[in-house]
């Protein structure tokens, strides 16, 4: 895999973004702030399935005005992750930080898409004195909570070693291993 990834490092696709002086600083940006929105979208839907802001706005309609911001921001974290990658494959791919983020982002999208199904298909969270079950309570709380680790795991990806020590593969890819 190494010798895949250092292949595609030097390809000239890769070599032109990775040595470029704004593809890589402009894509991180637009990452960023992609992950807010994401992150503010989670957060204020979680806030109020829990009863504890908008009040007067059902959970639905929240879920309608929230969910499309959220979805758009996560397609354009995906062109920016992709861009990212092929400008450093070794510091991406070999990260132990990167698959833990990847590994949360696939199961908030599991959790997002059968939450958003709960909610078209119960009537009851249409009505705007309503609350989330204790389940989905529960479930608004981890989401915010996986969203505050995935954004954590996508800064360690620069300090993975020093994060996982050893157990890094980056650890031995620089000790010339």
């Amino acid at each position: 895999m190494v010798e895949l990834l250092i292949e595609l490092s030097q390809s000239p696709l890769s070599l032109a973004m990775a040595t470029s002086p704004w593809v890589v600083p402009t894509m991180q940006s637009i990452h960023i702030m992609a992950i807010a929105v994401v992150f503010v979208s989670v957060l204020i839907t979680a806030l109020r399935v829990v009863g504890v802001s908008w009040g007067g706005v059902s959970i639905r309609q929240t879920v309608d005005r929230f969910a499309p911001w959220a979805w758009t921001a996560l397609a354009l974290l995906a062109l920016t992750g992709v861009i990212l990658i092929m400008a450093e494959p070794i510091r991406e791919l070999m990260a132990i930080s990167f698959w833990v983020k990847m590994a949360l982002l696939v199961a908030l999208i599991v959790i997002s898409a059968r939450f958003m199904r709960t909610v078209r298909v119960n009537a009851g969270l249409a009505d705007t004195e309503a609350r989330g079950t204790p389940q989905m309570r529960v479930t608004a709380i981890v989401t915010v909570a996986m969203v505050v680790i995935i954004i954590f795991m996508g800064r360690f990806i620069a300090y993975d070693p020093l994060i996982w020590g050893p157990a890094s593969p980056i650890a031995s890819i620089y000790a010339g291993s």
